[in-house]
């Protein structure tokens, strides 16, 4: 029955259009056709591994958008039954696997992940693959996992914490072999060697020189982190509100109650893992982006299901899995270029400039350049957003999880539509 539910799911997935929605798949889909950093194809740090896995997909995909897209969701359609696995594994209770499976095809961040033609959901599957290893006692497998993990997504790093931490001091029923972070290391050193040759032939040292520039632009910019600019520290509340709720502080409970039932050494180890997630989410990461709540509500509610009874689980999974199926459409931006284009003569846009560029006839405005925008504006052109504008304006939303859009039209005087 889950297998069927998986497949059912996964259907649903794929009868959504293939429309990309930001410039950062844009271009992953470029670097499926030619991989170089410095023409952001991809951007830095160049996920090799995700690029390498769209390629293998694009053998039977369509188009480079859709080997992308298809690539995120088979990666992402990994993470329910493998966190399931580890949740077994981990709190070793064969009853909790269904109940664990059903609660992460509900998470509203799983179908987000599996659509957005990002990198996220296949790391984050190699990342519970490389801890369902370590729980059978296989620290070269681990490692393995580990740098396929750093090859699909390298800012993923922070996950290493809790797997390393294993490694070093392991539970003594996991069985790992004396010397396993040495078995571990191997398989990292290997892949990230191959990883290095692939993205040298292709930008050589000027690789490095990018590296140094989006990095700190990323941190002091453009990246809207929350370690540049502490205001967005509010902005994370309100994200976490909107994806939880406001009573999500309440789970706290349940995951406190769930480490104190753990023995000392894996409950130390996953406290530094998920306090360092906490952190790096934190300060690290945009807050307008729900998806960056993935590894730290993963592993979240992993850790709560050993405090939850199997059957209550269940059943709240079910609710929120029939909440969160609905009729598959493009993304939001490609909904959004199509509206414009019949409304409007001109774009002004401050998301998916270069995917709106490529995709629409219409002239477009970064919104990044002030004067060029208002100028824009001011001879009729439609602004895209992500904030609500002030005034009568067209929503346009798909998943929860997903940023939601707005598109203002200088002559619109209705009511604002809402697009689902």
């Amino acid at each position: 029955m889950l297998a069927l539910l998986q497949l059912v799911w996964m259907g649903w997935l794929f009868a959504h259009p293939i429309s990309l929605d930001s410039d950062d798949a844009l271009n992953f889909a470029h670097g499926v056709v030619r991989f170089s950093v410095l023409e952001f194809s991809p951007h830095f740090p160049g996920y090799p591994g995700f690029i390498a896995l769209a390629r293998l997909v694009a053998l039977v995909a369509p188009s480079p958008d859709a080997a992308v897209q298809w690539a995120a969701l088979l990666g992402s359609a990994a993470i329910p039954p493998l966190g399931a696995w580890f949740g077994v594994r981990l709190w070793q209770q064969s009853r909790l696997l269904a109940p664990l499976w059903l609660a992460l095809l509900a998470l509203p961040l799983t179908p987000a992940l599996a659509l957005s033609g990002l990198s996220d959901g296949p790391a984050l599957a190699a990342w519970l693959g490389a801890l369902i290893a370590l729980s059978y006692g296989r620290a070269a497998g681990s490692g393995l996992w580990l740098a396929l993990m750093l090859a699909l997504r390298p800012s993923y790093a922070p996950l290493l914490v809790l797997p390393m931490w294993l490694l070093c001091l392991p539970p003594a029923h996991w069985h790992l072999p004396r010397r396993a972070l040495l078995r571990a290391l191997w398989p990292i050193a290997l892949v990230g060697g191959v990883c290095l040759a692939f993205i040298w032939q292709a930008d050589g040292a000027a690789y490095f020189s990018e590296g140094m520039r989006f990095t700190s632009g990323h941190f002091t910019l453009w990246g809207n982190t929350a370690s540049h600019h502490a205001s967005r520290l509010l902005s994370w509340l309100s994200q976490a509100n909107s994806q939880f709720s406001w009573l999500w502080p309440l789970l706290l409970w349940p995951l406190w109650r769930a480490a104190c039932a753990l023995p000392p050494p894996l409950r130390r180890a996953l406290l530094a893992g998920w306090l360092v997630l906490l952190g790096w989410t934190l300060w690290g990461q945009n807050p307008d982006n729900a998806r960056h709540l993935a590894p730290l509500a993963l592993l979240s509610l992993i850790l709560a299901a050993g405090a939850v009874r199997p059957l209550l689980l269940a059943a709240g999974a079910l609710a929120g899995l029939l909440t969160t199926l609905s009729s598959p459409a493009p993304s939001p931006t490609a909904q959004a270029l199509t509206l414009a284009e019949q409304y409007c003569p001109a774009l002004v846009t401050n998301w998916g400039v270069r995917l709106a560029r490529e995709t629409t006839r219409l002239p477009v405005t970064d919104a990044w350049y002030t004067a060029d925008a208002v100028l824009a504006q001011a001879h009729g052109a439609c602004r895209l957003t992500r904030t609500r504008p002030v005034g009568a304006a067209w929503k346009v939303s798909r998943l929860h999880s997903e940023p939601e859009l707005w598109l203002q039209s200088p002559q619109a005087t209705a009511a604002s539509v809402t697009l689902q």
